[in-house]
C-alpha cells in the first residue's frame, strides 16, 4: 500500500519533442529516452514542416497519434503549446491516463522541453526531478548543457542577459566539465535544450511569448517567471548534450528571419524592453539604440557590412513598435508579484559587456581571438586531458605549472619593467603633483573638459586673441579623442601624456620590436632605452606635448610599417591603410613626421627596384598620401604656408634658442632645453649602434636603421638655423628639434637591438676570440644606458619649465566677465627692460590647442596702439582700445611705477581692484564704442592677422568636417581586420 502511495504521488512529465529536419539527430534523442533511467509519463512530438525523414522517426519510435505536424514557421513556443494542447485533448477522451490513485490535474504535471538535436544522459529527468522535488518554489529545472554528442566541454549551466543584450553564460571559453558546477543554482534562466517546466507555471505564464519564436525566449521565460515569485535552478547532475544545429548553421529554421542575426538582436532588444523596469525605460531605450549604433559601427570597421545592416534593421523594427512593446509589458504586469529589483541579483553587473568589449579588442591586438566561445586556451585545453570521475578532478602537471603562482610574469615578462617606469614616473613628477592644471614652456593649460577641444575644432571663428578664421590643427581631434575617453576631463589627458609618456612610450617599443626581435631581455631593453631617451624626457621638461605624443606613436608606426617592405610575401593594401592612419595621428601633432617619412620613402627606392618589390611602391604611396586626405583641411594651410610644417603641437616658444652651437650633441639628443640630460647619457647606445654594423646577418636592418639616424640627423642639421613665427607677437623663434632628434636616437636603439638579437647563442658557436670580448664590452656599455639614465631621471632631472597653477592670468571677476561676453576682451601688456610684448586675452585665456589657430601676428595697428599708450597720455586712446573689444588693460607685475602713472594718468580709464604685487588693471568704460563697431574693427583687425590661406578652406567648415568624418571612417574600415563570425556568440544565438 506504502508503494502504491508513493507512485501516486509521484510527479507525472509529459515530454514535447519539437522537430525540424533534425533526422541526422532524432536517433540519438530517442534511444536516449529508451534507456532514460525514469521515462516521460507521456510524450508527443510537434514536427514544423520537416523536409526530411524527422516525421517518420518519430512516428516509428512514438506512433502516430503521439505527431503532431505544424507550419514550418511555428515557433518553439507555440509549438510546445500544440504538443500539450493535444496531450489535454488526450486526457478528456480517457487516453494516456496517469496511474492509479493520481488526482487528474493537469498543473500537477511537468513538462519536459526537448530539442530535437539534443540527447538527455540515462539520469537526466531523475536529477532534474530531485532537484525540483528539493524545493517548492522552484518552476522551472535546467541542465547543464554538454556538446554533441558526448563532449566534455560545457555550452550552459543556466545563462542570463546583459544590459546591452547579451546572452552570458558565465562560462569561458572552451571551459570543460570537471565538476566545477556541482550545487543546485539559481539563475534568471535556463536553455529550453532540456528544461524541465512546472505545467502551472507554465499555464499561468502562458508559456514562452509567440512574439519570440526561436531567440531569447527561455531568457524571457525565466524572467517572467522571477517577477511571478518561483524561480529557475540547475540541476548539476542532468546532463543533456546539444548540438546547436541553428546556431552552427547546420540548419536553417524557418520560423525567423532567414537572417539570423537580425532576429537575434531583435528578439534582445524586445525581452529587454518587456521586462525592464517602467522607471529604467527611457534609459533602455537610448541605450539600446546608442549601442545598435556603435556596434553597427564596429561590424563595419570589421568588414561585417550585413552583420552592420542587420544590426541597424533590428533596432529600427523594435523600437518602432511600442504598440508591441505596451502590449508585452501589460501581459508581464498581469503576472508580477515581485518588483523588479528583487531580480536584479540574477543579472550580470552593468560593465559586463564592456569589459567584454575592451577583453575583445585586446585579444585582437594581440592577434588572437576576442570571444568568449573561442577556441580553447592552453589551460582549458590542457584540462580536457584531466581524468574526471564521481566529480574528482585529477590536473595535470603542466596544467598546475601553467596556471601556477607567477605564470603572468612568464607570459607577460615586460610587465614588471614597465611597472617600474609608471612608478619613476610618479617619482620623478614629484614636484608636478598637486591641484591646479600643468603648463609651462609649449605646453598651455588643459581646456574646462574635452568638449572645448571638439567645439574649437569643429567652429569656423575661434575667440582667441582678436579673433581667428584660421583652421584648427589635427591634433585637437585626437586630444579629444583621448579626453572623451578620460570622462571627458581633459586635463587628466594631458597629465597622463605628459607624465607618463616614459611607460607609454615603453610598451609601445615593447610591442612593436616584437615584429623583428624574438630575444624577449632584447625587447626589454629596447622598450626601457626608448622610453628614457634624453630627448623624452627633455620634452617632458619643455612641455613639448608634440613630441611627447610622436615619441608615444613612433612604435605603432613602425609595427604598422614594417610589412609594407617585408622581405617575404606582399603587403596587403590594409596593411598600406593601416601606415597611413598611425602616420596621420603621428603627423597631426608633429608634421615634420610626414616630411622626413617622405625622405626615407624616396631614398628606398634604388633598394625596392633592386629587391625587385617595386610592386610595394602603390602601397606605401597610399600610406604616405592618406594623411594628406585625412589631415585636410589643415593639410591645405600647410601647403599655402610651409612653415607651419615645422611646428608641433602646443606653443612656439619665443625663448627657443639655435642649437648650431651644440650640434655635436644632437646625436646623443641633448637640445639645449631646460632640463635636458647630459650628452653622455646616451653615449653607449650610439656605440652599440656603431658595433651593430659589424653583425653581417643583420646588415639589412642595422643599415636601414642608420639611414633613418642619418636623415634625421641631416634634417636637423639643416633646420637648427630656421625659424618660424611666434604666434600672436611680431618675433621669430627658433624651430624646436625634437622630433628629428627623437627619430635619430630611436634608430640608434634599433640598430643596437638588431645586433643583440641572439648575440650570445651566436658567440657560444664560434671559437673564442677576439668578437667575445668586443661583444661584452659593447653589451656592458648598452646595458648601463638604461640604468645610467633612470638614475639621472629619478634623482637629478629637474622639473624644468613645467609648473602647476590656476591658470588664469586675471582676477577672477575679470576672467568671468571675458567668459561670460566673448565680444569682451583684456589687454595683457609685460615690460622686460625696454622690451615691450602684449597678448589679447579671450574667454579664460589660451588653452591647449588655441595655439593652432592664434593668428601670427596681432594687429599692426594693436602693436601701435599699446607703444602709444606707454609713451604718451591721449584720450583718444581710450576710444581706440574700445574698437578691438578691449575691456580691460592690465599690466603684468611688478608694472614699472612711469607705466602705471602713464595709464592713471589717462582720462577715461578708471582703476580697476587687482592684487598690487601681482599686476595692474584699468577697465576701459563700455560706452566708449558701439558693439557694431566693436565687430567692425574687430573683424578688420583679424583680416590683417590671418595668414594667406586657400579660400576654401576658410569657408564651408561644417562640408569639410562631413568630408573628414567620411574619409576617416571608411580609412578604418580599410584598415581595420576582419572579423569572423561564429564563435564569438554564446549557444541560441546567431
Amino acid at each position: 500500500m506504502s508503494a502504491l502511495s508513493g507512485a501516486a504521488r509521484r510527479p507525472q512529465v509529459t515530454a514535447v519533442i519539437v522537430s525540424h529536419d533534425g533526422a541526422s539527430w532524432l536517433p540519438t534523442l530517442l534511444r536516449a529516452l529508451g534507456s532514460s533511467t525514469v521515462r516521460p509519463d507521456r510524450a508527443v512530438c510537434v514536427d514544423t514542416a520537416s523536409g526530411d525523414s524527422s516525421r517518420a522517426l518519430v512516428v516509428e519510435a512514438l506512433g502516430t497519434e503521439a505527431v503532431v505536424d505544424a507550419p514550418a514557421r511555428t515557433g518553439f513556443g507555440a509549438a510546445v503549446a500544440l504538443g500539450l494542447d493535444t496531450v489535454d485533448t488526450w486526457q478528456e477522451s480517457g487516453r494516456g491516463r496517469r496511474t492509479a490513485g493520481s488526482v487528474p490535474t493537469p498543473s500537477d504535471d511537468w513538462v519536459w522541453l526537448l530539442h530535437d538535436d539534443c540527447a538527455p544522459a540515462p539520469d537526466a529527468l531523475e536529477q532534474l526531478l530531485a532537484t525540483a522535488a528539493s524545493d517548492s518554489s522552484i518552476g522551472a529545472v535546467g541542465c547543464r548543457l554538454r556538446a554533441w554528442p558526448r563532449g566534455r566541454r560545457l555550452l550552459e549551466v543556466g545563462v542570463t542577459m546583459t544590459g546591452t543584450g547579451r546572452r552570458v553564460t558565465g562560462l569561458e571559453p572552451g571551459e570543460t566539465d570537471q565538476g566545477q558546477y556541482d550545487e543546485v543554482r539559481t539563475v534568471l534562466a535556463v536553455s529550453s535544450a532540456g528544461m524541465l517546466v512546472r505545467r502551472r507555471e507554465w499555464d499561468v505564464l502562458n508559456g514562452f511569448d509567440d512574439r519570440l519564436p526561436l531567440f531569447r525566449d527561455d531568457v524571457d521565460f525565466g524572467w517572467r517567471m522571477a517577477r511571478a515569485g518561483s524561480h529557475v535552478a540547475v540541476s548539476p547532475g542532468a546532463v543533456v548534450f546539444h548540438a546547436e544545429a541553428a546556431t552552427r548553421g547546420v540548419r536553417t529554421i524557418a520560423n525567423t528571419s532567414a537572417r539570423p542575426h537580425r532576429a537575434d538582436r531583435a528578439a534582445a532588444i524586445f525581452t529587454l524592453l518587456a521586462n525592464s523596469s517602467g522607471r529604467g525605460l527611457a534609459w533602455q531605450y537610448t541605450r539600446l539604440v546608442a549601442g545598435s549604433l556603435l556596434r553597427a559601427v564596429g561590424y563595419l570597421l570589421g568588414k561585417l557590412p550585413a552583420t552592420a545592416y542587420d544590426e541597424v534593421a533590428a533596432m529600427v523594427a523594435t523600437v518602432a513598435r511600442p504598440d508591441r512593446i505596451l502590449a508585452a509589458r501589460s501581459s508581464r504586469r498581469a503576472t508580477s508579484t515581485t518588483s523588479a529589483g528583487q531580480v536584479r541579483s540574477r543579472f550580470p553587473p552593468w560593465w559586463t559587456p564592456y569589459l567584454d568589449g575592451l577583453d575583445a579588442v585586446r585579444s585582437r591586438l594581440a592577434g588572437r581571438s576576442g570571444s568568449r566561445t573561442a577556441e580553447p586556451t592552453r589551460a582549458a585545453d590542457l584540462a580536457g586531458r584531466a581524468t574526471v570521475g564521481g566529480g574528482a578532478t585529477a590536473l595535470p602537471v603542466e596544467l598546475e605549472a601553467a596556471v601556477g603562482p607567477g605564470s603572468w610574469m612568464r607570459e607577460h615578462p615586460a610587465l614588471v619593467p614597465l611597472l617600474l617606469l609608471t612608478v619613476g614616473s610618479l617619482v620623478a613628477a614629484r614636484g608636478l603633483l598637486g591641484n591646479g592644471l600643468l603648463e609651462g614652456g609649449a605646453l598651455l593649460p588643459a581646456p574646462g573638459g574635452a568638449r572645448d577641444w571638439w567645439r574649437l575644432y569643429a567652429e569656423e571663428r575661434h575667440s582667441v586673441a582678436l579673433g581667428s578664421g584660421l583652421v584648427t590643427a589635427p591634433y585637437v581631434v585626437a586630444l579629444g579623442v583621448v579626453g572623451t575617453l578620460a570622462l571627458g576631463k581633459a586635463w587628466l589627458a594631458v597629465d597622463v601624456l605628459v607624465l607618463f609618456g616614459v611607460p607609454l612610450s615603453a610598451a609601445g617599443a615593447y610591442v612593436a620590436t616584437g615584429r623583428f626581435i624574438g630575444s624577449i631581455p632584447t625587447r626589454v631593453w629596447m622598450a626601457v632605452s626608448y622610453g628614457l631617451l634624453p630627448v623624452l624626457t627633455g620634452a617632458v621638461t619643455t612641455g613639448h606635448l608634440g613630441t611627447l605624443a610622436a615619441c608615444i606613436g613612433f612604435p605603432w608606426l613602425l609595427r604598422a610599417v614594417l610589412p609594407l617592405f617585408d622581405r617575404e610575401g606582399a603587403p596587403t593594401w590594409r596593411t598600406a591603410w593601416g601606415s597611413g592612419l598611425v602616420l596621420a595621428v603621428v603627423t597631426a601633432f608633429a608634421p615634420l613626421t610626414w616630411l622626413i617619412a617622405a625622405v626615407l620613402l624616396g631614398l628606398a627606392l634604388p633598394w625596392l627596384a633592386v629587391r625587385g618589390r617595386m610592386w610595394s611602391l602603390p602601397r606605401a604611396m597610399v600610406a604616405l598620401g592618406l594623411p594628406v586626405v585625412l589631415l585636410a583641411p589643415w593639410s591645405l594651410r600647410v601647403v599655402a604656408n610651409p612653415a607651419e610644417a615645422l611646428t608641433e603641437a602646443g606653443l612656439v616658444e619665443a625663448s627657443t634658442v639655435s642649437v648650431a652651437d651644440i650640434a655635436w650633441q644632437l646625436p646623443f639628443g641633448r637640445l639645449g632645453a631646460t632640463g635636458a640630460a647630459p650628452w653622455w647619457l646616451t653615449a653607449s647606445v650610439l656605440v652599440a649602434a656603431a658595433a651593430a654594423v659589424l653583425r653581417r646577418d643583420r646588415r639589412t636592418g642595422v643599415a636601414a636603421a642608420w639611414l633613418v639616424l642619418a636623415v634625421s640627423l641631416a634634417t636637423a642639421a639643416v633646420l637648427s638655423r630656421a625659424k618660424v613665427p611666434v604666434p600672436g607677437v611680431a618675433h621669430d623663434a627658433f624651430v624646436w628639434l625634437g622630433l628629428p632628434v627623437l627619430v635619430a636616437q630611436g634608430a640608434a636603439v634599433v640598430a643596437a637591438g638588431l645586433a643583440a638579437d641572439g648575440l650570445f647563442a651566436q658567440m657560444r658557436r664560434l671559437s673564442f676570440g677576439p668578437r667575445q670580448p668586443i661583444a661584452a664590452a659593447v653589451g656592458a656599455l648598452a646595458l648601463a644606458a638604461p640604468l645610467v639614465g633612470a638614475a639621472w631621471w629619478l634623482v637629478v632631472a629637474p622639473v624644468g619649465e613645467l609648473s602647476r597653477s590656476d591658470v588664469t592670468p586675471l582676477p577672477t571677476y575679470m576672467a568671468d566677465t571675458l567668459t561670460s561676453d566673448p565680444s569682451q576682451r583684456a589687454l595683457v601688456v609685460r615690460r622686460d627692460g625696454r622690451n615691450v610684448t602684449f597678448e589679447v586675452v579671450a574667454g579664460d585665456g589660451l588653452r591647449l590647442g588655441d595655439d593652432s589657430v592664434v593668428p601670427p601676428q596681432e594687429s599692426i595697428r594693436l602693436g601701435r596702439l599699446v607703444a602709444d599708450l606707454l609713451s604718451e597720455a591721449d584720450p583718444a586712446d581710450v576710444g581706440r582700445l574700445a574698437t578691438f573689444g578691449i575691456s580691460y588693460v592690465v599690466l603684468a607685475g611688478p608694472a614699472p611705477r612711469t607705466d602705471v602713472a602713464m595709464l592713471d594718468g589717462l582720462p577715461g580709464l578708471t582703476r580697476a581692484s587687482t592684487d598690487a604685487n601681482r599686476l595692474a588693471g584699468w577697465q576701459v568704460p563700455a560706452s566708449a564704442t558701439t558693439p557694431v563697431r566693436v565687430i567692425l574693427a574687430r573683424s578688420a583687425a583679424v583680416a590683417e592677422s590671418v595668414t594667406a590661406q586657400p579660400s576654401l578652406v576658410s569657408a564651408h567648415r561644417g562640408v569639410w568636417l562631413g568630408a573628414q568624418a567620411v574619409a576617416w571612417f571608411v580609412a578604418l574600415v580599410a584598415a581595420a581586420p576582419s572579423l569572423a563570425r561564429g564563435g564569438d556568440i554564446g549557444p541560441d544565438e546567431p
